[in-house]
């Protein structure tokens, strides 16, 4: 394999299959696959759960393919000179030698042989969707996504697909986001669990190859596995299995009281208040009364407490949330949040006022 190709185009590629985990299970999981042919390279990376698979152009003298170590090689190609020409080239040992101006380096790979093989893709339920509409369903999903290695069934995010809508969903079993869209044309009813992970790299994708506003995203799902191609990369994963929980459930169908408050002095004042809330888990206190909102907050070092004005003539009543909760939430809302209320101790349903699609629940702390 011989091939002839600029830093710059080289680097952006390496940036987007190196989202793919690097914990990996056998050391060739450690490596990427790189193939070239017809004036192209291709790039794949997996890790046996999920598969990146980048193209991008290069003058091929030679075709061929090697996996070669992403960490070595990606330090390598980052601190060549910028604007300089790369020249790549293996030998029959399994070297990939590297020049660039008076650089060189090489590197020891494997033969494409002993690279898992990526699945086809399996085109079962396929459709288009834009990418900047999935990229706003993610964007305000994803955050309430579990993290934690004991909930697997809700590190993923819930797709709904039906004659009457499609939704995302994520929970964590303490808070809960969902997107309501129209729904989708010219593909079958599913429901299945997309890992965060892939949903992550392709938010990646998007901020490095920014789309334009009309650009779509295809995107198929199968029994196990989902699918995503935009431009000259695809993203391929494993399903989460298993049945998510009955998440209509937890979203308030009936309201003691509602208050629409501005977004940008209550994210400003609940930001200052969780400098003192203590470390995760911490919380901050909402009390109501007289036209006016108290937040307060403690921990061992310092207290916090402010007044913001509201329209409110209600009995006095009091509330208190893990505050990172919430600003992840006031983020996403850029008018009038509606929070709806049943009674202290049960979950509060916050929508932005004109935009009912959205809906966030939190469920209240004991302060």
């Amino acid at each position: 394999m011989k091939i002839n190709i600029t830093k710059e185009s080289f680097l952006e590629g390496i940036q987007i299959i190196s989202g793919v985990s690097g914990r990996a299970t056998v050391p060739i999981l450690y490596n990427f696959l790189m193939e070239a042919s017809s004036g192209k390279i291709k790039l794949t990376r997996t890790d046996m759960e999920m598969a990146t698979i980048h193209q991008l152009p290069a003058e091929v003298i030679e075709a061929g393919s090697i996996t070669v170590p992403l960490k070595e090689f990606s330090d390598i190609l980052k601190n060549l000179p910028s604007g300089k020409e790369i020249s790549l080239e293996t030998d029959e040992e399994n070297k990939l030698h590297i020049k660039s101006g008076r650089s060189k380096f090489w590197v020891i790979g494997t033969p494409k042989e002993e690279y898992p093989i990526i699945p086809s893709i399996e085109k079962e339920k396929s459709f288009t969707l834009k990418c900047k509409d999935l990229k706003d369903m993610i964007e305000h999903t994803i955050f309430s996504a579990d993290t934690r290695e004991t909930r697997y069934i809700l590190k993923g995010l819930y797709w709904v697909s039906n004659s009457e809508k499609f939704e995302i969903v994520a929970t964590d079993g303490r808070r809960l986001a969902l997107v309501t869209n129209a729904p989708l044309q010219g593909t079958k009813d599913f429901n299945v669990i997309i890992p965060s992970k892939i949903l992550t790299e392709l938010l990646k994708l998007f901020s490095i190859n920014k789309p334009a506003e009309e650009d779509f995203i295809d995107i198929s799902v199968s029994e196990n596995q989902v699918s995503f191609a935009f431009k000259n990369t695809v993203f391929l994963s494993r399903l989460i299995e298993g049945k998510f929980p009955s998440y209509e459930q937890v979203i308030p169908n009936k309201k003691e009281f509602s208050l629409n408050l501005e977004v940008g002095e209550l994210l400003s004042s609940t930001k200052r208040a969780a400098l003192c809330a203590g470390d995760l888990g911490g919380t901050v206190k909402y009390s109501l009364s007289n036209n006016k909102i108290k937040i307060t907050s403690s921990s061992n070092k310092m207290d916090f407490s402010e007044e913001i004005k509201i329209d409110y003539d209600r009995d006095d009543f009091s509330t208190s949330f893990n505050p990172e909760y919430l600003i992840d939430v006031l983020k996403l809302i850029s008018g009038k949040a509606v929070f709806s209320f049943n009674n202290a101790s049960q979950p509060v349903l916050i929508e932005e006022e004109g935009k009912t699609q959205y809906k966030y629940v939190i469920m209240p702390v004991r302060a």
